[in-house]
């Protein structure tokens, strides 16, 4: 009677469980998965994929991948990231790139790769956008295209700076690539006025770097002012700030290290 008894509400709780919508189920599951509570938590969570929501169609790939609560399966894994991104879900377009750039339950195709670092980057994710970058400046994955890694690159670099420090050093790093470029010749035209625009947009968010980092910089940027003349160093803060679309905030420690 006692079993009869604990079948009936096992059987009551699935029934709530799968009664609701793949929104609820994610929301659901996201809660038990707060607690690592894996055993009730997967399978609420693969009913949410297997409904549609993109989110958990994302983290059960995760998991399988990982092998988290869970036999790793990275060829399911790969299938599900790959229904997440059909559905527009940026960590989905992530998981596409990685999965294609590293043979992640399928074979590395790095035109593949590219085609979803794409497609996360124009969701503005400083992480994809860097990797689209460089695939141009290099040709991997595409073919190179200067005027294309200048786009992307700008574009990356007039993101604001978020919290997370490997999403702001990405922006911060490409601001001072973008310095080094015009300085050097490297791929652009060498042009020391805009290198010297692009240090000082930098120099907004050094403290990305560290100190020894900084100091290191702060040697390059007086180096660049000696090759500016005193019309150009009279305007080059109006002129990054026309870049940058915002005041320089951070120009008065332009020579010192940033804690």
């Amino acid at each position: 009677m006692k079993k009869y008894f604990l079948l009936i509400i096992g059987l009551l709780f699935m029934n709530f469980v799968f009664g609701q919508n793949a929104d609820e189920l994610n929301i659901q599951s996201k809660e038990l998965l707060k607690k690592r509570d894996y055993e009730k938590a997967l399978p609420i969570l693969r009913k949410s994929a297997e409904l549609g929501n993109a989110e958990a169609q994302y983290n059960l790939g995760y998991f399988l991948q990982n092998g988290v609560g869970i036999v790793k399966n990275e060829k399911e894994a790969f299938e599900w990231y790959k229904k997440s991104s059909e559905n527009g879900f940026n960590d989905g377009h992530y998981a596409m790139m990685m999965a294609y750039g590293n043979g992640i339950g399928t074979e590395i195709d790095a035109e593949k790769a590219f085609e979803y670092a794409l497609k996360c980057a124009n969701n503005d994710d400083a992480t994809c956008m860097w990797n689209v970058v460089n695939c141009f400046k290099q040709g991997l994955g595409v073919l190179k295209n200067t005027n294309k890694m200048l786009e992307w690159a700008t574009k990356l670099s007039l993101l604001e700076n978020p919290d997370n420090l490997n999403l702001s050093g990405n922006i911060t790093s490409t601001r001072l690539s973008l310095a080094y470029m015009y300085r050097d010749g490297d791929s652009l035209e060498k042009d020391y006025y805009k290198s010297y625009i692009w240090f000082l947009i930098y120099n907004e968010f050094k403290k990305d770097f560290s100190i020894i980092q900084q100091n290191q910089i702060i040697e390059e940027v007086k180096i660049a002012e000696a090759k500016l003349n005193n019309k150009q160093l009279s305007t080059a803060k109006d002129d990054a700030e026309r870049i940058f679309g915002r005041k320089l905030i951070n120009i008065e420690n332009l020579h010192k290290a940033d804690f």
